[in-house]
């Protein structure tokens, strides 16, 4: 990737910070789960950084593996939280945006090649769709509990 993965997850979480609140499924949670997603999405946005930084195939499976299991466990915690599948995917999908966007800031700052930029775009991209289809799996899972009527 060319930079380092603290400077890159520093930028990312930024990015999140500045309008995170204004989100309505935000509103949704006590601060006990805030805590919870904030320190999970911390090691999900460092897997994924690792997992695109790392040459080696055998590497960028474990970070992608540790990633997924952390995304069906952000579907299970939704779900707990009473958030709805469309509510968790739109919490899922706000943090994707900020990721891709500060992928493409590396490629500006970094000035990359078209195609290194591209295949950096791409790899994102497959990895944040396998994410997003744990965080379903996670939400669906019948034996997880849902939060109480009311």
């Amino acid at each position: 990737m060319g930079e380092t993965v603290d400077r890159v997850s520093a930028e990312f979480r930024k990015r999140v910070r500045t309008d995170v609140t204004d989100q309505d499924w935000h509103t949704r949670f006590d601060e006990r789960s805030l805590r919870w997603f904030r320190e999970r999405g911390v090691r999900m946005s460092d897997l994924l950084l690792g997992h695109l930084d790392t040459a080696r195939r055998a590497g960028q499976e474990q970070y992608l593996t540790q990633s997924e299991s952390l995304g069906r466990e952000y579907g299970v915690e939704a779900k707990r939280a009473g958030l709805s599948l469309g509510e968790a995917t739109q919490a899922f999908l706000y943090f994707r945006a900020r990721f891709m966007a500060e992928i493409a800031h590396v490629a500006r700052r970094r000035s990359l090649e078209s195609a290194q930029a591209a295949f950096l775009f791409e790899e994102a991209d497959r990895a944040l769709d396998r994410i997003i289809l744990a965080l379903i799996a996670g939400h669906q899972d019948q034996s997880a509990p849902s939060a109480p009527a009311g």
